[in-house]
């Protein structure tokens, strides 16, 4: 049987969107939420350039930077079911996000080892395994191992976990009402909210340090995955009310810049976000099953998003290299300049990684195999 079954059951009501509709303002947000991880690591890792006033008022505006993550979460699981197609196997599935991940991983994990070299840096071949299998999300309290080569990869550790199990999940969710649906929506969001709440207690019980439960660990992270599942079956029924783009993404801005600076800390990384991050998901998707006008869907943004992803994987090892450049030759830069220097350096790196080794390895791994494929039941 068919990752996703073939046949709906009577209670299912009939999808009124199109899953084969481009949603360009979910791929320009990506974007913005791809600049806004940069903005967070420029700020806290950048050494090279800036007063420490200028910083300071820099990491206290990007303080929410980790929220982005969380966004991805949700769009990733979004994008996933929104696209999902029947009569689809699990291997083939699996096969395909592979091919759309690992590949970019691979390239920029050997680009690290040669910028760790360069710097003189030792190489654990321990943490380079866990690196490249992408288990090192799973290792408690240890940010060596979380952020060892490609610090950034650690999420892949995640969307990993959210791959292996989106063909078990998806059959399952498939078959809820609008209710349950609005229910797993809502009830996901809470939790989401409420979990930073108990982090005393989870660090008491498991000695775990509170940023590896609430941030780091995969299973903990499912239920934003979760919530972009449910949130895209309800908009292709076009059971999904919410506020549109304005409104939804200028509470997704003022959750990042200015809700996440007033909270407790442990809040920040996605409970303050999560509602906001919801609802502006929901709106730019919405807004294009519809046709109504969206500023994501400019040609350049959405290019941007599509590129988002090899940016990501890059720009921290610019931040790391222009630090290590620049204090090697006692440079100093103006901030702005430092900052656009990386940007720039950063895309174009971005661009080469998503033309020639992304793009050729989706088209390469991607390609169906002969043997038919084994499959689970839905």
């Amino acid at each position: 049987m068919s990752l996703i079954s073939p046949i709906a059951p009577k209670t299912k009501p009939r999808e009124s969107a199109n899953p084969q509709t481009r949603l360009d303002s979910l791929t320009g947000l990506r974007w913005c939420a791809a600049l806004l991880i940069f903005c967070y690591h420029f700020a806290y890792e950048e050494s090279a350039s800036g007063t420490a006033r200028h910083m300071g008022k820099l990491k206290d505006l990007t303080l929410a930077g980790p929220s982005a993550v969380s966004f991805f979460f949700i769009l990733s699981g979004f994008v996933l079911a929104w696209s999902a197609r029947r009569g689809d196997t699990v291997t083939g599935f699996w096969r395909r996000r592979f091919a759309r991940i690992y590949p970019s991983h691979a390239v920029t994990f050997c680009v690290a080892v040669v910028m760790l070299i360069w710097m003189g840096q030792k190489l654990d071949p321990a943490i380079a395994l866990s690196n490249l299998t992408l288990t090192q999300a799973y290792v408690p309290n240890r940010t060596d191992v979380w952020f060892g080569y490609n610090g950034v990869s650690w999420s892949l550790s995640c969307e990993f976990f959210f791959y292996f199990t989106f063909p078990f999940i998806i059959p399952l969710i498939r078959r809820f009402s609008k209710r349950l649906l609005w229910a797993t929506v809502v009830l996901g969001n809470l939790f989401v909210v409420a979990y930073p709440a108990f982090t005393q207690n989870i660090k008491h019980a498991t000695g775990w340090d509170a940023k590896f439960f609430l941030y780091m660990l995969p299973p903990m992270r499912l239920m934003e995955f979760v919530i972009g599942i449910a949130l895209a079956l309800l908009v292709k029924q076009g059971a999904w009310r919410g506020p549109g783009m304005v409104v939804s993404v200028a509470l997704s801005c003022a959750a990042v810049f200015g809700l996440a600076r007033v909270v407790p800390y442990d809040f920040h990384w996605s409970a303050t976000t999560v509602i906001p991050y919801t609802l502006t998901i929901a709106a730019a998707a919405r807004a294009d099953v519809k046709g109504d006008p969206s500023p994501f869907r400019n040609q350049y943004i959405v290019y941007l998003g599509e590129v988002s992803f090899a940016f990501y994987l890059v720009h921290e090892m610019v931040i790391f290299s222009s630090n290590y450049f620049f204090q090697q030759h006692h440079f100093v830069l103006p901030l702005t300049l430092h900052a656009g220097l990386v940007v720039s350096v950063s895309l174009l790196g971005a661009v080469l990684l998503h033309e020639y080794v992304e793009k050729p390895g989706v088209k390469l791994l991607s390609r169906k195999k002969k043997p038919k494929p084994v499959t689970i039941a839905a």
